[in-house]
């Protein structure tokens, strides 16, 4: 860890790293004089004195002057052929309050074959600081020219520091390089990065560029992204060449972007503190309305602390950077830096200290790189950044907008892609490891060391158990499990089972998945716990029913599904509080709306398909549905079930409350398979699914799985369809495949095509958006389709600049064929379904702010859109907060509404007032439920 904390320039510009005007060495040339002078902020640290008036003294400007016209051997300036000394010019004293060392650098090829040095006691001072230099402490500087037999007029750049080290400016060259760089570079929603007047930079300041196969998208729309020619590349790490500041074109080391361990993104990271830092603590900016805080880099930070570092998070740079920092991290601001701010960080920079600074792809426009660049400016580095988004089909971690890259400049940055030694343990997933039991956080993690004393937190792999603590658990995943707090108190017992069942001090054999990766996005290992008694710890938890099996690539997940299924069927553990029989109904309206995420057109083998066979088109009129009743399959143009648009799971302020995706998607599997069958739904997630941005696993779908416990059915993983365990597709009613990146074998084909002849359902997703990183999957998909008997086939993208969820690639639609009986409530159709309510109301008016009284002039109605008349005695009307009001002695008529006022008054047939004095519904949104008397959700209604 090196910084520079002081710079002694000599010559007239010393504090930008100044210079000593030498002069022809040759007897002719005119007289040469140099000064000696401090950087900013080196008069508390040093102090500069003449020793030899000669050749030094202070001039009137108060800098020490330096004066070589009567040197040794006469005449003026210095003579060919000759060696000078002049010992003890000058004396640097440390007046600060740390010991130092003392260094110097000399770059005098500018003078021929002439040698210029400074030394100590005879001895040159070099680059490393060997001289020390301790409180109260002096020491004399001599200089020594060596003029060589052919010295030309020019320059001599001398650098003199003080510090624990010194460090070169960064791009100073390759230096000692090291024998082996990291292989690989990733950058998930990047920029990439420009000089100053949108300019390109000089390929020394480019460490790490994008493969030849990206291009430069302006993703926003906006027209602001700067093009680059074909022979410039795309910059995405950056190393100013007069300051000390890096920069990266996104959150170069962010848990959800990149898993850790993986790439080199971490050791690079690490490399440039290592590189450019002089202390121990490290700032990340969190003052500056940032997404990417010091918690989104919790991987990168418990490893930059494995290795000495302390890294801090700041709301309140200007008084943290006059600390012990001696580097800070600013990632993508929303919020603009004040001008006391720029000028605390230009500071900060001048004297040494390390900035790095991270930019993000303009996908969305939640980018802030106006924000970015005027930080860049006010501080004077060289570097820019772009207001686009790299993508690369080729190149890339499983899409285009994360590329990947190998074009890395270990020439002139050995030192910041060096391939690191043990990031964390160099490990063979293959292998088996005998490891000790430290600690256990929960019942899905705990902590091992390793026999060479490294310490690594596991992540249990397979299995998840309820969360403890204040962190919020999504009940969604757990089968028939609706309270929260019964919830947490089951976490509460899977924690001491796991304490019991791991033994701090024990001895348990670590070993891994060939599905899955050896680290989590949190930098965990992801692996299996052998017990002393042979059992493994994974299958163990799930079998006695503290865990439920984690639906992802895992090789034993089918297994592990009938382990959880018996614990389930006993109600053991977590599961005693299980019962998917009193799911509530949740959110069963009819369909006037869907959204299709990552859209492509659907069509068949010989084109495009038929309109009759098409139930559901974008507004434009591309066909995002297609049917084939003979064969019992339908193509879906993306993945309907995608959980990621769920108001709780994003936060672009995107919700799926107004689409009726899980109703359509439902009626359709009913549509598709054979009358009257019943049974589970059945989702693919062995091939490739849960790892793909455009596939989904049961992982991915939780919040469909709640849709349909509201109707007693199952919703089930499955990563093998050519298994005895697993669910058992003659208990299905479908099967869902979403674009799988692996091809599936030629026996799970075949047991597909039986539990289709057998008349189930199977429902294809497509790839989403066309997207080219997609093409294989794709192609599966088609496949797949094809060895069913179906014509059926994906197409190509489909977006909507007016109409859509979260941008163009996910459009929205009402244009629908409602010939196709697929578009009303699941709850009222002849479908096979349990439960739920055939009453067909919905809120037809709420004023939640009115004009007059906030509560006298409060109300919501009810709208009866049934065939039938709705007698509502004994249904429930609740907000978000459980403030309730039940209606009594009244009905609604088809086609009428009836009223409630939040206030008071005499109820009529078609108005009735709640009582209360207070308001209800939230001006700034709430949820309007209504339950019936057996407690099915018959209205559920956001605003």
């Amino acid at each position: 860890m090196k910084r520079r904390s002081v710079i002694i320039g000599l010559g007239a510009t010393a504090a930008g790293g100044g210079a000593i005007a030498t002069g022809a060495f040759d007897t002719a040339s005119a007289e040469r004089d140099a000064t000696v002078a401090l950087a900013d902020d080196a008069s508390s640290l040093l102090s500069l004195t003449p020793l030899d008036d000669e050749f030094a003294f202070v001039d009137d400007s108060g800098e020490l002057a330096l004066v070589f016209d009567d040197v040794e051997g006469g005449g003026t300036g210095f003579g060919s052929g000759t060696v000078y000394e002049v010992g003890e010019v000058f004396q640097v004293s440390n007046q600060g309050t740390e010991d130092l060392g003392l260094f110097a650098t000399v770059d005098d090829g500018a003078i021929g074959d002439a040698e210029f040095a400074l030394t100590v006691d005879g001895e040159e001072l070099g680059p490393d600081p060997t001289v020390e230099l301790n409180v109260g402490e002096a020491v004399a500087v001599g200089v020594e020219v060596d003029a060589g037999d052919d010295p030309t007029d020019g320059e001599v750049a001398i650098t003199v520091g003080v510090g624990d080290g010194q460090i070169e400016d960064p791009g100073d060259g390759p230096g000692d390089a090291p024998t082996e760089f990291v292989d690989q570079l990733v950058f998930d929603s990047t920029a990439s990065l420009l000089a100053e007047d949108d300019g390109y930079l000089p390929s020394e300041a480019i460490a790490a560029a994008a493969e030849p196969t990206a291009q430069s998208v302006d993703a926003d729309g906006n027209g602001d992204a700067t093009t680059y020619p074909d022979d410039e590349p795309l910059p995405l790490m950056a190393v100013d060449q007069n300051l000390p500041v890096v920069a990266f074109g996104f959150p170069f080391a962010q848990d959800d972007g990149v898993t850790f361990g993986e790439y080199g993104n971490e050791e690079v990271l690490l490399n440039v503190l290592d590189e450019y830092a002089d202390s121990e603590t490290v700032l990340w900016d969190e003052g500056h309305g940032q997404f990417y805080d010091l918690a989104s880099h919790s991987g990168f930070e418990g490893y930059a602390e494995e290795n000495g570092y302390d890294v801090a998070a700041t709301t309140d740079l200007e008084s943290d950077l006059l600390g012990p920092a001696s580097a800070i991290v600013i990632t993508s601001p929303s919020e603009s830096f004040s001008g006391s701010e720029i000028t605390a960080l230009d500071d900060f920079a001048d004297a040494g200290g390390l900035i790095v600074l991270m930019d993000q792809s303009d996908f969305d426009n939640f980018d802030a790189t106006d924000n970015l660049n005027a930080l860049a400016t006010g501080i004077d580095t060289q570097i820019r950044f772009n207001d686009n988004q790299v993508i690369d089909g080729e190149n890339n971690a499983g899409s285009d907008f994360v590329p990947t890259t190998t074009d890395l400049d270990t020439e002139n940055y050995p030192g910041l892609l060096a391939d690191r030694e043990g990031l964390g343990l160099e490990l063979d997933p293959n292998e088996e490891y005998d490891v000790e039991v430290v600690s256990v956080t929960d019942g899905d993690t705990a902590d091992v060391e390793f026999s060479e004393g490294q310490v690594e937190s596991i992540r249990i792999l397979g299995i998840d158990t309820p969360e403890t603590g204040d962190t919020e658990e999504r009940l969604q995943e757990y089968e028939g499990i609706d309270d929260a707090q019964a919830l947490k108190d089951k976490g509460d017992g899977a924690t001491s089972y796991a304490e019991n069942q791991l033994e701090v001090g024990s001895t348990v054999t670590l070993s891994f998945d060939e599905n899955e990766g050896l680290r989590g996005n949190f930098g965990r290992l992801l692996g299996f716990l052998e017990l002393p008694d042979g059992s493994v710890y994974n299958a163990k938890a799930v079998e006695d029913g503290w865990a439920r099996v984690y639906d992802s690539g895992l090789a034993n997940h089918d297994a592990y599904w009938d382990l959880e299924r018996a614990a389930r069927d006993a109600g053991d553990g977590i599961w005693e509080i299980s019962d998917v029989g009193a799911t509530p109904v949740v959110g069963d309206e009819p369909v006037d709306e869907l959204f299709v995420p990552f859209a492509a057109s659907v069509a068949t083998a010989d084109g495009a398909i038929a309109g009759d066979r098409v139930p559901v088109e974008s507004e434009g009129g591309d066909p995002l549905v297609g049917v084939d009743e003979a064969n019992n399959v339908a193509l879906l143009g993306g993945p309907l079930p995608a959980e990621s648009f769920e108001s709780d799971e994003n936060d672009e302020g995107l919700s799926t409350e107004p689409y009726g995706n899980y109703v359509f998607l439902t009626n359709l599997i009913d549509a598709v398979s054979a009358d009257g069958r019943e049974g589970s739904v059945v989702i693919d997630g062995g091939h490739g699914q849960f790892a793909a941005d455009y596939a989904l696993s049961a992982e991915d779908a939780a919040y469909f799985q709640r849709y349909l416990e509201g109707f007693a059915i199952e919703f089930d993983g499955k990563n093998d369809f050519d298994d005895d365990t697993g669910r058992d597709l003659a208990e299905a009613r479908a099967v869902i495949v979403t674009a799988p990146d692996d091809e599936l074998g030629s026996d799970e084909v075949a047991a597909i095509e039986d539990f289709r002849d057998d008349g189930g359902a199977v429902i294809l997703a497509s790839a989403g958006a066309g997207a080219e990183d997609a093409a294989d999957a794709r192609d599966n998909l088609d496949a797949l389709a094809a060895d069913l008997g179906s014509d059926l086939r994906t197409g190509d993208a489909v977006t909507d600049e007016e109409n859509n969820l979260g941008g163009p690639e996910n459009p929205t639609t009402t244009n629908f064929d409602t010939d196709f009986d697929l578009f009303g409530a699941y709850g009222d159709g002849d479908d096979g379904g349990d439960g739920g309510s055939s009453v067909d109301l919905a809120v037809d008016e709420l004023v939640a702010d009115p004009e007059g009284d906030q509560t006298e002039d409060e109300y919501v109605s009810f709208v009866n859109q049934g065939d039938e008349t709705v007698g509502l005695d004994g249904y429930v009307v609740d907000d978000n907060v459980d403030n309730s009001y039940t209606f009594s002695g009244v009905s609604v008529d088809p086609g009428a509404t009836i009223t409630l006022y939040t206030g008071t008054g005499n109820d009529t047939d078609d108005t009735v007032y709640w009582g209360r004095g207070t308001p209800v519904w939230n001006n700034g949104g709430d949820i309007v439920f209504v339950t019936d008397p057996d407690g099915n959700t018959v209205v559920e209604f956001s605003y």
